[in-house]
C-alpha cells in the first residue's frame, strides 16, 4: 500500500442504504479504472459487492450519532494521506476524468498547502475567488460562501482531521466550516464554471428532503435501468416545503453548538 495514495470514500447513512447497490453499479460503469477499496460510511448497515472491496467501519454505531463524530472515527481507520468523497447519492451519470483526478492528485503531493480540489463549481463560481490556477480551477477567497461543502472533491485527510468538529451535521459542517476555514492558511480550489467535471452526477444528487429530486432524477434513474418504486419515497419538487424533521433545540443549545463549531 503506497500511503500517499487515495481512495474513494462514500458518505452515507442507514436510512439511504438503499442507494449503494445502485452507487456502486455506476460506479463500475462509470469509472472502470477504479480498482481500490470502496470506502462506505454507514452506521450498521453493511452491503456486500461482487466488483469491488468494500470496507465499512469497524465499530457499528447508533443512528444518533452525530454524522461528523462517524466521519472523524472512520477517517481515524482509513489508511492514505488523500481521500475522495461522494454523498451516497450522487450516483454516476457519466465517465469519470480519471487522468484530471491523478493529476490534481499529483499536485497535492508535490505542494502541502493544498486541502482540497472541489470539482462543484460554486455559484459565485470567480466573484468569491482569488485567482485561476491549475487550468480548470479558482484559489476560494478565505471568506468564500461554502468554501467548505460536501459535493465532490479530494481532499488532504489531515486537514479534514483537524478541521472537523464531532458533533457537526453536513450542513453545519459546510455553512460553519466556511467560516471556521478561514483562519486555516491552507488553499481550497473550486472547479471553474463551464469547465469539465471530474465526476458527472444529478446536480444535488438524486434525493432531496428524503425524496426524489424532481421528475428529471426520476427519468435519469429509468434510463439508467435501475427497477425502483418511485412512490414509496415520493418526488420532491423545487420550492416545495420540506417535510424532513427538524431537531428542535433551545436557544442555549444553538449557541452552543456554533460556540462549538467555531471555536
Amino acid at each position: 500500500m503506497n500511503k500517499t495514495d487515495y481512495a474513494l470514500m462514500v458518505l452515507g447513512c442507514d436510512k439511504n442504504a438503499e442507494l449503494i447497490p445502485m452507487f456502486l453499479r455506476n460506479l463500475k460503469k462509470y469509472w472502470p479504472q477504479y480498482q481500490k477499496e470502496v470506502y462506505i460510511n454507514t452506521e450498521s448497515v453493511r452491503t456486500n459487492s461482487d466488483d469491488f472491496k468494500i470496507v465499512y467501519p469497524t465499530h457499528v454505531c447508533d443512528i444518533n450519532t452525530p454524522w461528523a463524530k462517524r466521519l472523524y472515527d472512520f477517517l481515524r481507520e482509513y489508511p492514505y494521506d488523500y481521500v475522495v468523497f461522494l454523498l451516497d447519492d450522487f450516483i454516476l451519470s457519466d465517465f469519470v476524468d480519471d487522468d484530471e483526478l491523478n493529476r490534481v492528485h499529483s499536485i497535492m503531493k508535490q505542494h502541502p498547502e493544498i486541502a482540497c480540489f472541489n470539482f462543484m463549481e460554486t455559484y459565485k463560481d470567480a466573484e468569491d475567488s482569488v485567482r485561476e490556477a491549475y487550468e480548470r480551477y479558482y484559489l476560494k477567497d478565505r471568506k468564500a460562501e461554502f468554501r467548505m461543502n460536501l459535493q465532490a472533491a479530494i481532499w488532504r485527510k489531515d486537514y479534514l482531521m483537524k478541521f472537523i468538529r464531532k458533533h457537526e451535521n453536513p450542513w453545519q459542517f459546510e455553512t460553519w466550516g466556511s467560516i471556521r476555514s478561514r483562519r486555516y492558511k491552507d488553499e481550497i480550489y473550486h472547479i471553474k464554471k463551464g469547465a469539465t467535471r471530474v465526476f458527472d452526477y444529478p446536480e444535488g444528487g438524486v434525493l432531496a428532503d428524503n425524496r426524489w429530486r424532481g421528475d428529471a432524477v426520476v427519468e435519469f434513474m429509468k434510463r439508467e435501468g435501475f427497477n425502483i418504486d418511485f412512490s414509496k419515497r415520493g418526488i420532491y419538487y423545487e420550492g416545495e416545503n420540506r417535510k424532513t424533521e427538524i431537531k428542535h433545540r433551545s436557544f442555549v443549545q444553538k449557541v452552543w453548538e456554533v460556540t462549538r463549531s467555531l471555536i
